[in-house]
């Protein structure tokens, strides 16, 4: 991550420069997609402030504190900004599930030319594609599902070993389709 210091009305020490990039260096733990960074560091008379700005990839991250001190102007800046991070990333990673960390890598979809029909494809179908089908809970399924672009999920049902399809209807709720034998 680049790092751009700014600083007005005072002359930016390299004990500063280090002290900033030392309190910045906590963020890339938070996330690892961060771009750059800017740091404007101000002094006036009796106040001394210090703006953080973080861009990562789609989103921006900005904390401003003001205190005494330059240096405690700088932790407060920091931790602000380290709480918003932590904050982002924890939103976001509630968003994937822990099963599909293991198993998505096995659930790929894919064309497969060895893959032959009993009869001729009727013109119109545009992809033929083999999965395999991972045993889930319809719970587990619907939150995989939540967490992709696709409107529906297919699956083994985990409780009766049955061919399940999770769609997402119109309204925001989810219908399930179960195949018999």
């Amino acid at each position: 991550m680049q790092i751009n210091i700014t600083a007005r009305h005072l002359r930016l020490t390299p004990a500063i420069s280090d002290y900033v990039q030392k309190k910045l260096e906590k963020a890339k733990r938070f996330l690892d997609h961060l771009i750059w960074s800017q740091v404007i560091l101000d002094v006036s008379k009796q106040r001394h402030s210090a703006e953080v700005i973080i861009h990562a990839a789609g989103h921006t991250f900005t904390a401003k504190e003001e205190s005494a001190d330059l240096y405690a102007a700088i932790d407060l800046a920091s931790d602000n900004i380290d709480e918003q991070l932590r904050r982002y990333k924890d939103r976001h990673r509630e968003r994937r599930p822990q099963f599909r960390r293991s198993a998505g890598r096995s659930q790929k979809w894919s064309t497969d030319s060895a893959v032959s029909l009993a009869e001729p494809v009727d013109p119109r179908v545009s992809s033929l594609r083999v999965l395999k089908l991972l045993p889930l809970s319809i719970n587990e399924a619907i939150s995989a599902m939540d967490h992709s672009d696709s409107a529906h999920w297919i699956f083994e049902n985990r409780d009766n070993r049955r061919v399940t399809v999770v769609y997402r209807k119109p309204d925001k709720t989810f219908g399930v389709v179960e195949s018999i034998s």
